[in-house]
């Protein structure tokens, strides 16, 4: 266990999952994550329209064979990926979306841009998570990660804007290598 942010431990994890490039449009739900992209290797690569960046990040995927990874502003952002995300899921690409939302304590009641951001992506995500405590960032998000290569389809993780400051104690766990299949550079390594 170690002490960290919030950001700090989904910045990290996304650059355990050797994540290069996060696609998106730049909010202030976020802003804390964003500000230490840069130092953990990730590029950020803003877009003109949210629905562009899970574009992107579906292209990507597909040509990569990594994980695809955007994130928006809470609300009216997060709804333009509707179309991007359900043409990934039927590509079956490892899609990761990071979904901002209204603050813990005012979910419910119409905050600022809250729209019930789950219900609309349960149809063509593999896996959604709502991150339900700070301290659980850096778990759920290893989690999604890990489901989106298995399942082999986007996932969503939801988390409270206020959720991505503080500090916590957390573990920050490898990725785990997923082989899908005979006849991949595993199997023939071991079968040699």
């Amino acid at each position: 266990m170690q002490k960290i942010t919030p950001s700090e431990a989904l910045v990290e994890t996304l650059r355990m999952h050797d994540v290069k490039y996060v696609f998106g449009i730049v909010g202030s739900a976020y802003m804390d994550a964003l500000d230490i992209f840069e130092g953990a290797g990730i590029q950020f690569i803003p877009v003109a329209h949210e629905q562009g960046a899970a574009h992107m990040a579906d292209g990507y995927a597909r040509i990569s064979h990594k994980h695809g990874v955007c994130i928006a502003q809470n609300g009216p952002g997060i709804t333009n990926f509707v179309t991007a995300i359900a043409a990934a899921y039927w590509a079956h690409s490892p899609v990761v979306m990071i979904t901002p939302e209204t603050g813990s304590k005012g979910i419910g009641l119409g905050g600022f841009q809250e729209t019930q951001q789950m219900p609309i992506f349960s149809e063509i995500t593999t896996y959604q998570t709502h991150v339900n405590r700070p301290d659980r960032i850096a778990e759920l998000t290893h989690r999604a990660f890990t489901l989106a290569k298995f399942e082999r389809g986007p996932v969503q993780i939801n988390i409270p804007r206020d959720y991505f400051y503080g500090e916590i104690e957390t573990e920050l766990r490898k990725p785990q290598e997923i082989e899908m299949g005979f006849g991949g550079e595993g199997s023939i390594q071991k079968a040699e």
